[in-house]
């Protein structure tokens, strides 16, 4: 028995290493840094200061700003995102029969495979506004030009497409996952009962996907509060404060101003939104569940 035990600490160390190093020291040493004024421009400097960092981002504009910003690209990407999903799910049951349907689906999943900085690249020369092919598909239709990027009042609109665009696939092959896991004779009893599509949706398949939906989700939130590949490569952020995300003004902070201890209290800000959102997320679900039950 102390043998096996030997044999299991042993072919556990390597992994055990590996979240030492790589997630719990550097999660430590940003709680740490998050309470100094440390600057990489001044290395000696680095006075423990306790909360100030944290009371003095509560109290910034820009970063409250980067806040709101967050949490509309994220409500608006997965309220969206579910909804394509869904339909686009069981439009894929419905088909499941079809020859070529499969190479539908694989079409469809496409986006997902893409690391986010390539599909920004990608939409940035797509909406370019003087070269991009959206701009000259609406000319060849006698439309003006539109700043998809370049204009406040549509460059978050903007990056929440191409996020929908990009992470739609993953809720729909969730959901798909759900919807197949359904037994058939569940949708006979319904039919022959006379039972309306909104009646099958809601008494047959919403109960089977919520916690399928609960897992895309709770993912799905931890994504948008970490998101930075998109707005990095198409907006940097811009036009002026319009898609600035707390990713974006921890990076700013940390290796453009090079207030690594103000950076680190941002980024730890957003691990804890994160967390709060995941967690409240979690249980109103939970407790949704319990009631239906």
């Amino acid at each position: 028995m102390a043998a096996n035990r030997r044999i299991r600490n042993l072919f556990l160390a390597p992994a055990i290493i590996y979240l030492l190093f790589m997630s719990i020291y550097p999660l430590i040493y940003s709680l740490y840094l998050s309470t100094t004024r440390k600057n990489l421009s001044r290395p000696y400097q680095k006075g423990f200061i306790g909360f100030d960092n944290y009371s003095n981002l509560i109290t910034n504009d820009l970063f409250r700003t980067a806040i709101e910003n967050t949490i509309v690209l994220a409500v608006a990407s997965i309220l969206i995102e579910l909804i394509i999903a869904f339909f686009i799910a069981r439009l894929f049951v419905a088909i499941s029969d079809v020859p070529g349907s499969s190479i539908i689906r694989t079409v469809f999943i496409l986006p997902m495979m893409l690391t986010p900085v390539v599909s920004g690249l990608l939409w940035s020369y797509i909406l370019s506004p003087s070269l991009g092919i959206a701009n000259h598909i609406l000319r060849e239709l006698g439309q003006a030009p539109y700043p998809w990027l370049a204009s406040s009042d549509t460059a978050l609109k903007s990056v929440i497409m191409i996020n929908v665009w990009q992470w739609s696939p993953f809720l729909m092959l969730l959901m798909l996952a759900g919807l197949m896991s359904i037994p058939r004779e569940q949708y006979e009893a319904a039919a022959m009962d006379g039972a309306n599509i909104l009646q099958v949706v809601r008494h047959i398949e919403m109960p089977f996907l919520r916690n399928v939906v609960l897992i895309g989700i709770i993912f799905r939130v931890i994504d948008n509060f970490r998101l930075f590949d998109i707005i990095y490569v198409t907006t940097r952020g811009g036009p002026g404060s319009a898609t600035e995300v707390v990713t974006m003004y921890a990076y700013r902070e940390m290796f453009g101003f090079f207030n690594v201890g103000y950076g680190s209290a941002a980024a730890v800000l957003i691990l804890i939104m994160a967390n709060i959102v995941t967690l409240v997320l979690n249980r109103f679900i939970r407790g949704e569940e319990g009631n239906v039950r």
